[in-house]
């Protein structure tokens, strides 16, 4: 026999027994156990009270620590932008100032002056 045909043949369907939904829906009332209704819309309730207090109890401090978060955020963005720029200035006025040696030739010809001279 095909593969097609044994896996036809396997998920052909099939009725139940007489009396199948019967014996689920019996075993199902035993096992689960009635809830009194008013006392699962009790709960419920009380759920949603409780979820409700929290929610108005929690959501301004959790946006005052959101607002903390964002402002130092910007403020440390200030910060790296002022040290960038501090440093690009530093080095500006390095190079203006620090410049580097310069030998030139000594009368007598020794080929070092020994002084470090600026042009």
């Amino acid at each position: 026999m095909n593969p097609d045909a044994r896996l036809r043949n396997a998920l052909a369907p099939v009725d139940p027994p007489e009396g199948f939904a019967h014996r689920v829906r019996a075993r199902v009332a035993r096992e689960a156990g009635p809830m009194p209704a008013a006392a699962s819309r009790r709960t419920s309730r009380w759920l949603a009270i409780a979820a409700m207090v929290t929610a108005v109890l929690l959501g301004p401090l959790a946006f005052r620590e959101y607002e903390s978060r964002r402002e130092a955020l910007a403020a440390r963005a200030q910060v790296v932008l002022a040290l960038q720029i501090a440093s690009r200035e530093l080095n500006a006025a390095h190079r203006r100032v620090v410049r580097p040696v310069v030998t030139t030739l000594a009368p007598d010809g020794d080929g070092v002056s020994g002084k470090a001279g600026r042009p």
